[in-house]
């Protein structure tokens, strides 16, 4: 593992770059539109244009990959994230925002695409797992440590827009000198959302809620605390918050979803998240402190739920099925992440800036009571053997190659697979 770490570390190095300005541009677009005076419709539009990119870019990237080869793409898609950045100063327009940030998400989810096929490439049945760890680790460090960045400078002006770009391009450096070659890239079967649904109804749904909800957390938690009259520092604050305790709770829930029926686990950490979504609403009006601790709670409630969702469709599948359904998950959740920052911005133009919350109350509720349903009406598996495995948010269909769950799958090799049937 030391010396597969020791020959990967610039793809490492270059991605951790490459979250440091992804955490700090989507912090600082929502703070931007704020002082803007953009409504936040006109925001929800532009957040939209990001995830609407990143579904575009994680389905259609591969195909260039092919095609090009790795380098090229990702200096190309590094190049264009760069440039992108820069034009929100140029057009201070919100439409023109809106597909400035397409260009913007189709960049990032092609860099995604392309550290994950690389990792998984290098990766084999006993690294596996410990490679998507380090993955984890930079992914939740990195985007959360980004959000600090808005404090160096006032980001009415341009110098963070700079800022964004310079670490886009010196993350180029690390990638373009690494004397480690190229993958073979390969394909990602992907489940039918048919077959995805007839598998498992929860996860279908579960997936399709969390799309809904934390593109809306992350993409407008920034206008949420701006317009609740936070400075910038307290709006780093609160998304760091998010990252850091979304990601804490993953051990613990995932250890408990293992030992018990996972569905009562989803069912009770959504509930429990829609609970403090109400409480959120009226803590707002009280303290930042008491804000900012049931943000950690709710946070570390919501977050766990897509790693819960994939380990409970997992507990339904034969093992050559895994990965593909697990793709098919991050497409549904891409799907659902188009939607939800502008339905959560219409709730904040009827309620106010609390109506961030009401909508992820919604969210919320609407998972739970469908768990419940199905739980009365399908039982738990008998013969469980998946275990929870905690993913980052950002993760793309071929990304899902990394789970360790896909050690499985290669020892079906030469048996007859689902897809041949």
């Amino acid at each position: 593992m030391f010396n597969l770490i020791l020959r990967i570390w610039p793809l490492f190095f270059g991605y951790a770059i490459i979250c440091l300005g992804h955490g700090l541009q989507g912090t600082l677009i929502g703070v931007r539109a704020v002082i803007e005076n953009f409504s936040f419709i006109e925001t929800g539009i532009i957040i939209t244009g990001y995830y609407v990119g990143y579904l575009s870019g994680s389905i259609s990237i591969p195909i260039f990959l092919k095609k090009v080869g790795h380098i090229r793409v990702f200096a190309a898609l590094a190049s264009l994230a760069s440039i992108a950045i820069l034009l929100h100063t140029v057009f201070i327009l919100p439409y023109l925002w809106f597909f400035i940030r397409i260009l913007t998400g189709i960049s990032i989810a092609g860099i995604f695409v392309i550290m994950e096929s690389w990792l998984n490439e290098k990766a084999d049945n006993r690294t596996r797992g410990g490679i998507l760890s380090i993955y984890m680790i930079i992914t939740f460090t990195f985007l959360g440590l980004g959000n600090f960045l808005l404090n160096l400078s006032d980001p009415a002006q341009v110098d963070l827009f700079i800022l964004v770009s310079v670490l886009l391009s010196f993350s180029l450096i690390p990638i373009l000198l690494t004397s480690s070659n190229q993958p073979n890239f390969k394909n990602t079967k992907r489940l039918t959302f048919i077959e995805l649904y007839n598998l498992s109804p929860l996860g279908f749904v579960g997936s399709l809620m969390i799309g809904l909800s934390h593109s809306a957390l992350f993409g407008l938690g920034a206008v949420y605390a701006k317009s609740r009259g936070l400075d910038n520092f307290q709006v780093s604050i609160f998304l760091v918050i998010v990252t850091v305790f979304g990601s804490i709770f993953q051990w613990p829930i995932g250890y408990v979803s293992d030992r018990i029926d996972r569905r009562i686990i989803l069912i009770i950490t959504t509930l429990i998240a829609a609970g403090i979504c109400i409480l959120i609403i009226g803590s707002s009006f009280i303290s930042i402190t008491l804000l900012f601790i049931l943000l950690a709670l709710y946070a570390g409630m919501s977050l766990p739920t897509y790693s819960l969702t994939i380990a409970h469709t997992n507990d339904y599948l034969q093992p050559e099925q895994i990965v593909a359904a697990s793709a098919s998950i991050a497409v549904l959740v891409g799907l659902g992440s188009v939607f939800g920052p502008i339905i959560a911005s219409y709730f904040m133009t009827i309620f106010g800036s609390n109506g961030f919350f009401v909508y992820l109350f919604f969210i919320h509720l609407f998972l739970g009571l469908f768990g419940i349903y199905r739980m009365s009406i399908r039982t738990k598996p008998s013969d469980i053997e998946s275990q929870y495995v905690p993913l980052p948010r950002t993760i793309t269909p071929t990304g899902m190659e990394l789970n360790p769950k896909a050690e499985i799958e290669e020892d079906y090799l030469g048996k007859e697979s689902f897809f041949d049937k």
